[in-house]
């Protein structure tokens, strides 16, 4: 599990709203912080990493939202991919993730690689009111970064747009966010402590480790992401978990569909990635 040191700025420092989303962020697991000097006026600094604060990321928060600054990239959570993939499915759309996870209602998915969290919202949505969906991060401050992220969606925090599909397409995300349950740390770590069959999908996408140079909004997320490939050991304890199957997402003709032993799914001959399956005992096809 790695933790995160933190500079958290404010932009109001007068601002209790904003206060407390700092508040909110310095209480959460494996992240260890201080407030910039502009907010120790506020009583809020942690005087923990005085010393080594220009060598820490800095997650500055604004009314407007909360940004991740590494080096000179910029994170933020928004669920663009999701909104527009789950515009599709209510047009009718094939979505390969959900053809491949392969979720009714009523499942629980295990996500073990969160990231920014747009695979958990289509499967929290797929999974309907009855389901729910457990997002495991490595990043304390990504897994934090994101959790903020869904409580805004379940708030309704979401533009107001005059798209009619659109708009419900925000409406479910909203709907869907409470769903998720987000937990920090290694994914075999905490599949080890989870009871067997436990969950009906158990899913990876490890795809953060190697970002393409053109993909700029997911490159801040190597510097904070998991960056081993998933273990043998791993795979194990998910099928251990896991009631029906295991998905893994990675680049089209990758050799880990090979080592950790998942035959791949037909389909998307033009796509650069694909999805593999490992079909357990019992389950339907």
């Amino acid at each position: 599990m790695r933790e995160s040191n933190l500079l958290i700025k404010i932009t109001r420092p007068e601002d209790p709203e904003l206060q407390s989303k700092a508040r909110w962020f310095a209480g959460q697991p494996g992240i260890n912080s201080y407030l910039s000097l502009a907010e120790t006026k506020s009583g809020l600094q942690n005087e923990a990493f005085h010393e080594s604060r220009s060598e820490v990321p800095i997650l500055h928060i604004t009314r407007k939202g909360t940004y991740l600054l590494t080096d000179e990239e910029s994170l933020t959570f928004h669920p663009s991919m999701a909104l527009l993939r789950l515009m599709q499915i209510i047009r009718g759309e094939e979505d390969r993730f959900l053809k491949a996870v392969a979720l009714e209602e009523g499942d629980t998915f295990l996500d073990g690689t969160l990231g920014l969290g747009t695979d958990a919202l289509i499967a929290a949505f797929q999974v309907g009111d009855r389901g729910k969906v457990i997002g495991v991060e490595y990043s304390s401050v990504l897994a934090a970064i994101v959790k903020d992220g869904l409580n805004n969606l379940a708030l309704g925090k979401f533009p107001p747009v005059k798209n009619p599909k659109k708009r419900e397409a925000w409406q479910k995300l909203g709907e869907a966010s409470p769903r998720i349950n987000i937990r920090w740390g290694s994914h075999y770590e905490i599949l080890a402590q989870m009871p067997s069959q436990s969950v009906d999908v158990v899913y990876f996408d490890p795809m953060f480790r190697r970002t393409r140079e053109e993909s700029a909004s997911i490159r801040p997320l190597q510097e904070i992401s998991y960056q081993e490939p998933i273990s043998l050991n791993t795979i194990e304890e998910a099928k251990r978990v896991a009631r029906k199957r295991i998905v893994l997402k990675e680049r089209k003709f990758s050799k880990e569909f090979d080592r950790l032993g998942f035959t791949i799914e037909d389909g998307g001959k033009y796509s650069h990635i694909d999805y593999g399956i490992i079909q357990l005992k019992g389950s339907v096809m």
